[in-house]
């Protein structure tokens, strides 16, 4: 994945939230934790730190940033839970923005985004969040702005990804359309005529500005898992490496190795499955909210 967009905080204080005007046990406590971990509770975690961080000593806001250490240290404990409706802001507008983005969250988690996308997952659980504060504060609209655009574009990128991997339901998939191409058994090259459907998802998604690609590979359950894995993640940087043949820019493309966790067909272990040999490719808007 390659969405990275952080809260901007000057570098004399990106080592520890420090004491002062803003200080609080919340503030102290999340200043000394290290959160450790891939999870999505744990990328959730660190994201609420940055912006406890911020508030504190960027905005000088006090309860902003003592909320979001509370969050930080509720997700490192492994809970990542956004807020509920009862905090929408007044405005009604932005409140049924909201909710709606609330609810498109809890159809990707519910839908498997936890386990296949957790990075970008966790980071779309603290940006809503932030879009959520920063809505109820009503006076920054750049900040606003900030947060509504890069929860979009997390949110996009994971149901992308779920998509990819061959999970997540229509209304979930925010305007992406999807391909797919077969591979022989043990090959990352598409079978013949594949890449005519590679050339057609190339079209697409330079037919517009603003449209991003993940690639999920792969694998039957003809292998072992550890091959299928590597085999899996062969397959899709060879797709990737086939579009960008065809035009589309490397920076445009993410690109995941599922081995044979999501299979298109169930199949016992150790069975050859034509439909399980593929990479999913999935063209959608960097920001679909």
């Amino acid at each position: 994945m390659v969405l990275s967009k952080h809260l901007i905080i000057p570098a004399a204080f990106s080592a520890v939230i420090a004491l002062g005007a803003c200080t609080s046990p919340e503030l102290e406590a999340v200043s000394s934790i290290d959160i450790e971990g891939q999870d999505v509770a744990a990328e959730a975690a660190r994201e609420y730190k940055r912006m406890a961080h911020y508030e504190a000593q960027v905005m000088w806001d006090r309860a902003s940033a003592i909320a979001f250490a509370e969050k930080a240290l509720a997700a490192s404990a492994g809970q990542a839970k956004p807020d509920t409706a009862d905090t929408m802001p007044l405005d009604a507008k932005s409140r049924a923005e909201i909710r709606e983005a609330y609810t498109v969250l809890e159809a990707l988690r519910a839908s498997g985004a936890d386990e296949v996308s957790p990075r970008t997952t966790g980071q779309a659980i603290a940006r809503l969040d932030c879009w959520n504060e920063q809505a109820n504060e009503g006076f920054q609209d750049t900040h606003i702005g900030f947060c509504k655009d890069s929860f979009s574009e997390y949110a996009g990128e994971t149901a992308r990804t779920l998509k990819a991997a061959g999970l997540g339901h229509a209304d979930v998939i925010l305007g992406a359309r999807s391909f797919m191409v077969s591979f022989p058994l043990g090959s990352a090259t598409p079978i013949p005529g594949g890449e005519h459907v590679i050339a057609a998802a190339a079209r697409h998604a330079l037919s517009q500005e603003g449209l991003r690609i993940v690639l999920g590979g792969h694998a039957d359950r003809s292998g072992s898992p550890d091959f299928n894995r590597r085999l899996s993640a062969a397959r899709a940087e060879r797709v990737s490496e086939l579009l960008q043949v065809h035009g589309v820019l490397q920076d445009k493309i993410s690109t995941i190795g599922f081995g044979e966790t999501y299979p298109k067909i169930m199949t016992p272990d150790g069975m050859r499955h034509t439909d399980n040999r593929r990479v999913e490719i999935v063209v959608g808007p960097v920001r679909p909210l």
